[in-house]
């Protein structure tokens, strides 16, 4: 089974979802809709979708939303969320985002919290070259992941993370970067009241210039870098590396 069949169990959802709340997964939206600039009522594919956080928030707003994700549990989570009792216009699908299941569909496309570089680079290519078919012409496609430079200098200087996520539910964390290959290794133990549970993952950290080739290969034009959401300059001090590209 590969790492990403195996990380996002609910474990990851103890980690994570508490940080998932209502406020940020508003501000996020309105980021997305100040960028995508898609009509009222546009439609927009959300690739890698997770429990549909986002996804939800912009049906909220009208527009006609497709979220896909290769975790049927995820997709689950999704289509049971308490929200969709009043919308009509959000579907999930359980798919992988190699493949390519839209043709000249979308106004938007949006790729956010690090769902990026779970491949190799011919996968990863994919990804992309899949998102661009999926758009129609002009269509903007918005890729938020971690900042390379900043991560790296982060994992050189703080390798192992320790926290406290609930009483007596524990999370550890070695991470290491391997300048060979330009990937991200992280193995994870929960100590969950005396119970331990391991997992291993590992992710492609691109450089911007690495990044603006892939999605020029596949047919995008690159059109704005932001460190946040905030729409802060990209620079090597940010976190996180926001790209807005164009559909040529």
């Amino acid at each position: 089974m590969n790492w990403y069949e195996e990380l996002f169990n609910p474990d990851y959802d103890r980690v994570y979802c508490p940080a998932f709340t209502p406020e940020r997964n508003a501000s996020e939206a309105d980021f997305l809709e100040s960028v995508l600039l898609m009509p009222k009522g546009g439609q927009v594919l959300d690739v890698a979708c997770g429990h549909g956080r986002h996804a939800i928030e912009l049906a909220k707003r009208g527009y006609q939303v497709m979220g896909i994700d290769l975790n049927p549990r995820f997709i689950d989570l999704a289509r049971q969320a308490p929200q969709l009792n009043e919308l009509t216009n959000v579907e999930f699908l359980v798919g992988d985002m190699r493949e390519s299941y839209f043709v000249n569909r979308f106004n938007g496309a949006f790729s956010y919290f690090t769902s990026f570089g779970y491949f190799d680079d011919a996968d990863n290519e994919k990804v992309l070259v899949g998102v661009a078919k999926s758009l129609v012409k002009s269509g903007v496609f918005v890729l938020e992941t971690v900042n390379r430079v900043w991560t790296i200098h982060k994992v050189e200087n703080q390798p192992r993370r320790w926290d406290e996520i609930e009483p007596d539910f524990f999370l550890l964390e070695d991470t290491s970067f391997n300048a060979h290959t330009s990937r991200i290794h992280t193995k994870r133990i929960i100590f969950d009241k005396g119970e331990r549970r391991t997992v291993e993952y590992d992710i492609k950290l691109y450089t911007h210039a690495e990044l603006e080739d892939m999605l020029e290969e596949a047919g995008m034009q690159v059109i704005s870098t932001f460190g946040s959401k905030e729409m802060t300059p990209y620079s090597v001090s940010s976190p996180r590396m926001i790209i807005v590209s164009k559909k040529h």
